[in-house]
């Protein structure tokens, strides 16, 4: 092997002298026959792409005004939708102002640009947001996104699905079967949680986007991917009186039979009538409790059903030392779901101690800032921590 190894290198060193003599020939060839100087060929540039930004306004201007007269672009473009999303929502005042190039425009001429957009839904504030906005080599709009930390308009985001009645309007980004189902879900919780509390004029709004809730609520990635539902102001303020939507989860919820996907919906509808995210003074426990009775109310389901977690807990460690707190109700514990169980079951303590008007004005009292301890005794006559004791031993008699 090593012989034949030493012949090749040999043949592949001659062959390259060889090559290399006459390269020189030829070169002095060209110069003995008069040849100029010598002068290496000039680079080509590449083509400056730059981006349309003329025609990128111009179709701002085309989907602000499709908006405002209902007339949607032909075809199944990004703009188009948006119109007709828009249309069917009853999306109003909407603007679009062309900020900046966002990063450098592709060779075939398309970019992504920083678009400052504003709009209204009926019975909302104005909302304004900085979205990415798509465009392709002609100016012509490909798609809408969201900033980072800024929230994900359904009626940007896809074709939709709109539902609406009287005191109800549902936006889902699925098919038609699935938005009629979730009307039905809208329309019934409207209906339980009038049964509860004062509901004059009911309005709830559900938006479900088809992938999560972490873009549309503008939160980072898995921050919701439990969760199946979230009530939340619409411009993410806590400002008390900012019109509340409930924003549904499909991936959870979708895999909830009929009774479970109600008790959801009727326990955020029961957030959205009594403003409970922009209300700071009531105990956790106390919002999530209540809900969960309103949701509960009217279901026959055993208490396997509706407190097996926190039931399961007390059977391995015992009943808690105390009501569970703000930090027990994180998106990311590891224990979310048993917290809402427990929560309802004191709830349910108190309702079967004072009945259930009792618990509705605690429920409202805590509400506008009376301390809990004057509340219970007003409403049940004793305070949080005979209230402990019941619930404790309610937990623990349930457990057996």
């Amino acid at each position: 092997m090593r012989t034949v190894g030493s012949l090749l290198s040999r043949r592949v060193l001659i062959g390259t002298g060889l090559v290399l003599v006459m390269l020189l020939a030829g070169f002095v060839g060209w110069r003995l026959t008069g040849g100029g100087e010598y002068v290496a060929p000039t680079p080509t540039a590449a083509p400056v792409v730059r981006a349309d930004t003329e025609a990128a306004r111009a179709s701002l201007e085309q989907l602000v005004t499709g908006v405002r007269e209902g007339a949607a672009p032909d075809g199944e473009g990004a703009a188009a939708v948006a119109v007709r999303n828009a249309h069917a929502i009853g999306v109003e005042d909407v603007t679009a102002t062309y900020v900046a190039e966002s990063g450098n425009v592709a060779p075939d001429g398309s970019w992504t640009a920083d678009v400052e957009m504003s709009w209204r839904t009926p019975g909302d504030p104005v909302l304004t947001e900085e979205l990415k906005v798509g465009f392709d080599a002609d100016g012509a709009i490909t798609g809408f996104s969201a900033s980072q930390g800024t929230r994900a308009p359904l009626w940007l985001s896809g074709p939709v699905e709109v539902r609406r009645t009287g005191s109800t309007l549902v936006v889902v980004q699925a098919s038609a079967d699935v938005a009629d189902r979730y009307a039905e879900l809208a329309a019934t919780a409207v209906t339980e949680v009038r049964k509860v509390v004062d509901w004059d004029d009911p309005r709830l709004v559900l938006e479900v986007p088809a992938n999560g809730l972490d873009t549309a609520l503008g939160a980072q990635q898995g921050t919701y991917a439990a969760v199946a539902a979230v009530t939340a102001t619409v411009d993410g303020s806590m400002k008390a009186g900012t019109p509340l939507h409930v924003w549904v989860n499909q991936d959870v919820i979708g895999d909830l039979d009929a009774p479970g996907a109600q008790v959801v919906i009727t326990h955020e509808a029961t957030h959205a009538a009594t403003d409970a995210p922009t209300n700071t003074h009531r105990p956790m426990w106390l919002v999530e409790g209540f809900a969960d009775y309103v949701a509960l109310r009217d279901t026959a389901l055993p208490l396997s059903k509706t407190a097996g977690q926190i039931l399961a807990q007390v059977r391995e460690n015992g009943p808690p030392e105390h009501l569970p707190g703000k930090a027990e109700f994180n998106t990311r514990s590891e224990h979310f779901g048993a917290e809402y169980e427990a929560a309802w079951l004191a709830c349910e303590v108190l309702a079967d101690a004072g009945g259930e008007q009792a618990l509705v004005d605690l429920y409202e009292d805590t509400g506008r800032g009376i301390g809990l301890e004057k509340a219970l005794q007003a409403s049940f006559g004793f305070g949080e921590d005979e209230l402990t004791a019941r619930w404790r031993t309610h937990l623990s008699d349930s457990a057996r």
